[in-house]
């Protein structure tokens, strides 16, 4: 009895060896049209609560999970407060979602007591993820333009266009200004149906004149609102600016190309007096998960990088 108790337990051992052999260091995240990675470091285990917890501790696994993704652009992490049995005996089945890059995305993480593993379950001998056919595929999500900030938002195109595009930008960004021609193609293609809206959001970890561009811009704007997309225009189409001395004498000469009151103007920028509506926008991007730039959302759908123009003429057919 004893030798078939062994060779009973030697089975269920390899069994559960030949599962989470293939347990991966990460969750892997398909996109529509895109690819999207949520890096969890290390598959292992971390405590979620006392070392003999007589049950699950939610708030324990989402705020662990929290911490391993702080910096990955996630909007959203919440775990749901159910478990089920896993393939592997002894481990609890726990999803949870995650909402980034416009996605909704169903994870999983298997628990034990006081510990949880974090990864990917593969059976070997089947070739299949346990792990993914347990979460499936990421919804997009329509962010409703209305919960943004779009007051004295500058319009450019027709304000009553059927298609709205808010892009996320940069002005300092080489992807932002390679995005510009493309764009500007499209709206001149299409001057009745569209509308776009700009947004700051300066990369200012890698880019150390952005903010102040930003603030140049707005400080136009606050003039005349049409020097808004004059100001722009410069930014993305002009020999690049490298230094601060160089901004301030660039955009101070701008400024009196506009008609504007140059001193009023300098006023304006050298004071900082209009970083509040940079401020915002760059709130509203980090509400909706935006960590690079250019980003668009087209009609409220998330749409990330340099586009080209068939891209916006895709949208604008299905709408």
């Amino acid at each position: 009895m004893a030798q078939l108790n062994n060779i009973w337990r030697r089975g269920i051992a390899a069994r559960c060896i030949r599962i989470l052999a293939a347990a991966a260091l990460f969750f892997l995240f398909a996109t529509l049209g895109d690819s999207i990675r949520m890096v969890v470091p290390g598959m292992g285990t971390g405590i979620a609560a006392g070392e003999n917890a007589p049950h699950v501790d939610y708030e324990a696994i989402e705020s662990f999970l929290r911490s391993m993704t702080a910096n990955q652009g996630i909007v959203n992490l919440t775990v749901i407060r159910e478990s089920q049995p896993s393939p592997i005996p002894g481990l609890l089945e726990i999803k949870f979602t995650v909402e980034m890059k416009g996605q909704r995305q169903y994870g999983i993480v298997y628990v034990s007591g006081s510990k949880i593993i974090v990864g990917q379950m593969v059976d070997l001998e089947t070739r299949q993820n346990l792990t993914t056919q347990h979460t499936g595929p990421p919804v997009p999500i329509r962010y409703d333009i209305k919960e943004l900030d779009m007051n004295g938002k500058v319009p450019r195109g027709n304000p009553e266009g059927k298609l709205v595009i808010i892009e996320f930008s940069d002005f300092q960004c080489p992807y932002c200004r390679r995005a510009y021609k493309p764009l500007s193609e499209f709206l001149k293609k299409h001057p009745r149906d569209v509308v776009l809206y700009y947004k700051h959001f300066p990369l200012t970890d890698v880019h150390p004149l952005a903010y102040n561009m930003a603030m140049a811009s707005e400080c136009a704007r606050y003039q005349k609102a049409e020097s808004f997309w004059n100001f722009h225009d410069h930014f993305f189409s002009d020999p690049e600016i490298r230094t601060e001395s160089q901004l301030r004498k660039q955009v101070r000469l701008w400024a009196g190309n506009d008609g504007l009151d140059e001193d009023r103007f300098m006023n304006c920028y050298d004071k900082r007096q209009r970083t509040s509506q940079v401020d915002q926008d760059m709130s509203d991007g980090h509400k909706i998960g935006v960590a690079a730039t250019p980003t668009f959302l087209v009609n409220g759908e998330y749409l990330s990088g340099v586009q080209p123009v068939s891209r916006f003429e895709q949208y604008l057919e299905a709408n």
